[in-house]
């Protein structure tokens, strides 16, 4: 277990070098951090939101490619998940006319970011713990791990199965009965913990909701800012290719 992006990371690995195998995943989601905080002074994360209204923002390989992930799903939920909400959540509704994923400007070629407009700023929190734990995931696959379960914060990313033929039991407080999960990632985004910090783009207002969102994909980032966009919708678009779940707000669910 390590302390990582704010939250505890526990990993269960197995493999020829399964502290090794997990230290790796571990030092993997701390370069990470240190590209994606906004809590770090001198992220890259918080030096592109510096660069709003000033032009394009020559970004490193890395930032470049987890942005336009970030943007691929915005695109993907319709806006529900939008990495652009920042100026809303520092300074309210009143930003709205700041948010919008649309408006980023990128060039693949010079690799660079642009946020056209001062003000702006991407946010990371519904998607940057999914993104680092997918290239952990990466990291523990090259060092030849057959199974691992990590828990990240309530956010959970699964490899390989932990048995012949079986599959992993995820504990989703308010279902009955346990979620059976073969390789992937589950996430739930709710406000049982901190309620009304969920924020819509489309309105700039909080979002109170009976039933928090849980999103069960390949992908620890895709279930990372999809469950934040279900939980926006209350409902499946018909763009979620994934498995989902709304279930009554309990103490101890992941937001």
């Amino acid at each position: 277990m390590r302390w990582l992006m704010g939250t505890a990371c526990e990993a269960t690995v197995s493999a020829s070098d399964p502290d090794g195998a997990a230290n790796a995943a571990f030092d993997e989601i701390a370069g990470w951090e240190r590209v994606l905080s906004l809590y770090i002074e001198g992220s890259e994360l918080n030096a592109l939101n510096a660069s709003a209204g000033k032009g394009p923002f020559r970004a490193s390989p890395k930032l470049y490619a987890a942005v336009a992930a970030a943007l691929r799903l915005a695109e993907e939920t319709g806006g529900a998940f939008d990495p652009t909400i920042l100026p809303v959540l520092r300074r309210g509704a009143a930003a709205r006319r700041l948010v919008g994923w649309a408006q980023v400007r990128l060039d693949p070629a010079a690799r660079t970011i642009e946020l056209p407009e001062a003000g702006m700023g991407l946010d990371s929190g519904a998607w940057g713990k999914g993104w680092a734990l997918d290239r952990a995931a990466e990291i523990l696959r090259a060092r030849g791990a057959k199974s691992a379960f990590i828990n990240f914060g309530g956010q959970i990313m699964t490899l390989g199965r932990p048995g012949l033929g079986a599959l992993w039991r995820v504990e989703l407080p308010g279902l009955p009965e346990p979620l059976r999960l073969a390789e992937g990632s589950v996430a739930t985004s709710g406000d049982s913990e901190r309620p009304g910090h969920i924020v819509s783009p489309f309105d700039g207002q909080p979002v109170r909701r009976a039933a928090a969102a849980t999103a069960v994909l390949p992908s620890a980032m895709d279930a990372d800012a999809w469950s934040t966009a279900l939980y926006v919708l209350g409902r499946n678009p018909p763009s979620f290719r994934g498995r989902s779940f709304f279930v009554k707000n309990v103490k101890g669910g992941r937001s």
